[in-house]
């Protein structure tokens, strides 16, 4: 699982840095100023201390809030980073952290709520951003 869960990190980083980078050639924008540089510290900060989180879940044999754990931390990574980005952003933060509440009362079923988490909500926020922004 865990192996599973870095390679789908990892190509979800990779996919996102070069659309990301494929986007601001064609605007003729820099991909690293101000703004990126805030957005990224401003994540990684709820990131961090969400994976410092986990691993002490780990470390204690709390299985069941690991799931939990990493859709609330997520969501305020996402809703912090709002603030330098798109408002829209903060939605999907918010429908994160409310999956992993109710996850917290259905430990069981953390898989089913990863899926939804980071599966369908991404899957549909992003056919939305693409509707919004993108439609040409």
């Amino acid at each position: 699982m865990i192996v599973l869960a870095l390679a789908v990190l990892a190509a979800a980083l990779i996919t996102s840095t070069f659309f990301t980078w494929r986007k601001a050639r064609r605007s003729q924008l820099p991909i690293w100023d101000i703004a990126s540089k805030r957005l990224a510290v401003n994540m990684a900060i709820p990131l961090a201390a969400g994976g410092f989180f986990v691993l002490g879940l780990l470390d204690h044999s709390g299985w069941n809030y690991i799931a939990p754990s990493c859709l609330v931390f997520y969501g305020l990574a996402l809703v912090n980073a709002s603030k330098y980005t798109l408002t829209d952003i903060r939605y999907l933060g918010l429908l994160e952290i409310s999956l992993g509440c109710i996850n917290m009362y259905y430990p069981h079923e953390g898989l089913y709520f990863w899926a939804a988490g980071f599966g369908i909500l991404h899957i549909i926020y992003g056919l939305i951003m693409w509707w919004k922004y993108e439609r040409s």
